[in-house]
């Protein structure tokens, strides 16, 4: 058996095997690349490096492009858009691209999709690559003419010679198969990437809507997902899973089970506490694990009182007690004293789950050479290796064929169910498929944690902000799922800025403080879309309205003369947004407007205003409609970001209006959509977005950029609407008016 240590780099002919090439085709790859050290059973962190790119690039025989694209595809629609990059550099279209998400052992590992980066981070990287290929592909179509690579323009396709013979790549790739190491390139075949040179206002991919070429096969249920893959002598398999957070496994009876008609296998691994049925038909295996007498030690008190007293900031406050300070500058005593106005406010969001389309699941064939994995993994490096861990064996003798996801939002990094395929697969022989339930999936990943916050702020005569004392507490999220037995040591050493994203204001304060503590309360928690943006983007921009009110200033107005000179693409937005909506129009009686922005991770400038109706016949809160005005600097695909952006609005209401996870006795209370309740889409709101996109910048973040503004500003709108503030989600119409304050 092959370990780890033992490949060190991507040989030729492994490459040009393990990617699918018979006979022909031209690659351009870097060693420095496939040089990789042996990594832990841990996601891929690594940005990519600009030579990177050079190893998901290849040109076909006949003309084709083969694009490997390092971005899991969730339906975000990034390897789309990195398609376009591949395209611009290749002069091609859309027809003459094969996208392909790769498996462990067609490329380098590469960093887990996540953070809305893909676009941001891996644009320079494809782009070099295509325009490595590209030059590498002129000089063979300069040594074909007969002349100087200089004197070979650009074609569409290929190239044309001075005296306008076409040279199409179909023409150039040779019918051996031919690789370029990095260390082969000169520096002279390595012009800018076309969006940093002249050719950027002659785009002819990027800039365009492309359609996903999946789209129909999505649509039609023709595509692929893990749970519809079938293989030969292929069994089911099934795990009893703990009944609550932190139940440790202390007796087993499976004889129950092991009894009954069409039961193959009955699995037990008391070290890792799995339980799980092998069976060859799948209806067999809920009644098999039910009969399963299984006896767990249980959580002591786990429920939500104890989890909301763990994440209490006034208790914090009492005790001054807080981990972390992101933020401390001035004197908040002459802050206050400043202050013509001032106001204290204490704003809460709850645990949330991430409720994706489908369920996990996840296929494996434990054999004697090889372990071969079928899941959609937002990281199928990191899979590789639990897989390996699970089943005792090395990383490279695990190879996990990729498959697009029916939705993640961070919830998707490991695929539980293939790590139990695979140690079931290990045990009988065979494949196994494993395929998780709603229920299965609502109880067993990690949650978005809950978040209290307070705020104390202030407004000067001159209508600036006097001062900004924030305090917050919840949970890791970034460090969130890390074992128990190493948690401690993370806790003591780092702070999680996942929790703390979106927590800095954006607007201009002398005397100010931002502090705040991240908690484990028992119950695993993770990212979520924008991870900690969003609950505190809506304390913040909260915040903001309510300082507004107090000093009798327009919100709109306030934001804009507290910002600083440098927030120039916030402040655009924020105009952008007033003039779509037509700011500062009155609106019926019962209807309020409602404003807030943020800049994700310092890159993305997004403003949102909501229009929020109250129906007090039906007992109900309404967003009627939502517009929304983005800065993600260049647009690759403008039909891909308007999605995305519609997609984080119609989530944002449905974390204003109805998600909330909650625990009793160490267990999710929340099983399915019936008692977890996402946004409809009879309760969707109109929604209108426009793009500021300023000249000669780079793409950045778009995914879940616009995420963060929504909330705040519903919970704004409904305050304008009724004059009273909601200050904790999710917000109703009987809580606005019972519980909220007027």
């Amino acid at each position: 058996m092959r370990t780890v240590a033992d490949r060190t780099a991507i040989g030729r002919r492994d490459f040009l095997i393990k990617t699918g090439w018979l006979a022909a085709g031209m690659t351009v790859l870097t060693s420095c690349s496939a040089a990789r050290a042996v990594w832990p059973a841990l996601p891929s962190t690594d940005d990519p490096e600009i030579v990177d790119g050079l190893a998901w690039v290849q040109a076909l025989p006949g003309g084709r492009v083969r694009f490997y694209c390092p971005r899991m595809e969730m339906g975000q629609g990034a390897s789309l858009g990195l398609s376009q990059v591949v395209a611009e550099e290749l002069n091609i279209g859309q027809p003459e691209i094969d996208c392909v998400l790769p498996d462990t052992d067609q490329t380098p590992r590469f960093k887990m999709t996540v953070g809305s980066e893909s676009i941001a981070n891996f644009f320079l990287p494809v782009s070099h690559g295509a325009a490595l290929l590209r030059e590498a592909l002129r000089k063979v179509a300069a040594e074909t003419a007969g002349l100087s690579p200089d004197l070979i323009r650009d074609g569409r396709g290929g190239f044309v010679s001075p005296d306008g013979t076409e040279l199409s790549y179909g023409m150039l790739v040779p019918s051996e198969p031919i690789i370029l190491l990095a260390e082969d390139r000169s520096a002279a075949a390595e012009p800018p990437p076309r969006y940093a040179s002249e050719h950027r206002g002659r785009f002819q991919a990027i800039g365009q809507s492309w359609q996903h070429p999946e789209l129909e096969a999505i649509v039609t249920g023709r595509t692929i997902y893990s749970r519809d893959v079938s293989l030969p002598d292929m069994s089911y398999g099934q795990v009893l899973r703990p009944p609550a957070f932190g139940a440790r496994l202390q007796s087993v009876d499976a004889g129950g089970a092991e009894a009954m008609p069409g039961v193959a296998a009955v699995v037990v691994d008391r070290a890792d506490g799995l339980i799980g049925v092998v069976a060859d038909d799948p209806f067999v295996l809920p009644a098999a694990v039910a009969a399963i007498d299984a006896r767990w030690a249980m959580p002591d008190g786990l429920n939500q009182d104890r989890i909301d007293a763990s994440l209490d900031i006034e208790k914090h406050r009492a005790e001054d007690d807080f981990e972390h300070t992101l933020t401390s500058a001035g004197d908040i005593g002459a802050g206050r004293r400043s202050a013509q106005f001032q106001v204290r406010a204490r704003y809460d969001t709850p645990f949330a789950a991430h409720a994706a389309m489908e369920p996990r699941a996840g296929v494996a064939w434990v054999k004697d050479d090889e372990v071969e994995v079928w899941c959609g993994s937002q990281d199928p490096f990191f899979v590789q290796r639990r897989v390996a861990k699970a089943v005792g064996r090395a990383v490279d003798d695990v190879v996990v064929r990729t498959h697009r996801m029916g939705g993640a939002f961070g919830g998707r990094l490991p695929c539980q169910a293939s790590e139990e395929a695979a140690v079931l697969s290990a045990a009988v022989g065979r494949p196994v498929r494993v395929q998780w339930d709603r229920e299965a999936e609502f109880q067993n990943n990690y949650f978005q944690p809950g978040f209290s916050h307070h705020i104390d702020a202030g407004v000067t005569h001159e209508g600036l902000i006097s001062h900004w004392a924030h305090d917050f507490v919840s949970s890791p999220i970034i460090t969130g799922p890390v074992p128990d037995k190493i948690a401690w040591l993370l806790d003591a050493v780092m702070a999680d800025e996942g929790t703390a994203r979106g927590a800095m204001s954006q607007y201009r304060v002398a005397d100010r403080r931002v502090r705040y503590s991240d908690i484990r309360t028992g119950v695993p928690t993770g990212a979520w879309r924008g991870l900690g943006a969003a609950p505190n983007t809506f304390a913040v921009e909260s915040m903001m309205d309510e300082l507004a009110i107090a000093a009798g200033i327009d919100p709109l107005q306030f934001r804009l003369q507290n910002l600083p000179p440098t927030s120039d693409r916030l402040a655009a937005v924020l105009r952008r947004v007033a003039e779509i909506c037509q700011w500062g129009r009155s609106t019926p009686a019962d209807t309020g407007r409602g404003i807030a922005c943020a800049v994700y991770k310092n890159q993305t400038a997004v403003a949102v205003v909501a229009e929020v109706q109250v129906d007090h016949a039906a007992r109900a809160l309404r967003v009627v409609r939502t517009w929304c005005a983005q800065d993600c600097g260049m647009v690759v695909n403008p039909d891909q970001v308007e999605s995305q952006i519609m997609g984080n609005g119609g989530w944002g209401c449905s974390m204003a209006l109805k998600e909330r996870i909650t625990v009793e006795a160490g267990a999710v209370e929340q099983r399915n959509f019936h008692s977890y309740e996402i946004l409809r889409h009879r309760d969707a709101p109109e929604t209108m977005v426009s793009l500021v996109v300023p000249p000669d910048a780079a793409p950045v973040a778009v995914g879940e950029s616009a995420l963060g503004p929504v909330a705040p500003a519903i919970a704004n709108a409904v305050f304008a609407a009724t004059g009273r503030r909601i200050r904790r989600l999710p917000m109703s119409y009987g809580g606005v008016f019972s519980d909220a304050e007027g």
